[in-house]
């Protein structure tokens, strides 16, 4: 028996694209993903925090995110995110920009 629902389940999906400059700039914010982006997504309640190149490129690096609390997701951006984009912004092809490199998706339960 289920007794969970959508957003216990993490029905709230945040998707972030970053286009990197080349494939030596996409290894790195790969790994900064992994030593940074990971531990502090599931530090601030991130339920899943999976990454990779996009199928087909070599220097264009996506976020899958799933989170019960948009909130908890603003406070990463606020927190960690924001104080962190000169960093990744120096391996993108361009400055990052919350509105055009993410999609927040809400399931349907």
């Amino acid at each position: 028996m289920d007794e969970l629902t959508g957003i216990e389940r993490g029905s709230l999906i945040h998707i972030v694209t970053l286009r990197c400059k080349d494939t030596d700039h996409a290894r790195q914010c790969l790994e900064l993903l992994e030593q940074f982006g990971k531990p502090d997504a599931l530090h601030y309640r991130c339920l899943s925090y999976e990454f990779g190149l996009r199928e087909g490129t070599t220097d264009t690096v996506c976020i899958v995110e799933r989170w019960q609390h948009w909130q908890d997701l603003d406070a990463l951006l606020q927190y960690k995110v924001t104080p962190a984009l000169l960093m990744y912004n120096r391996l993108l092809s361009q400055p990052f920009d919350l509105e055009t490199d993410t999609v927040r998706i809400r399931l349907v339960e």
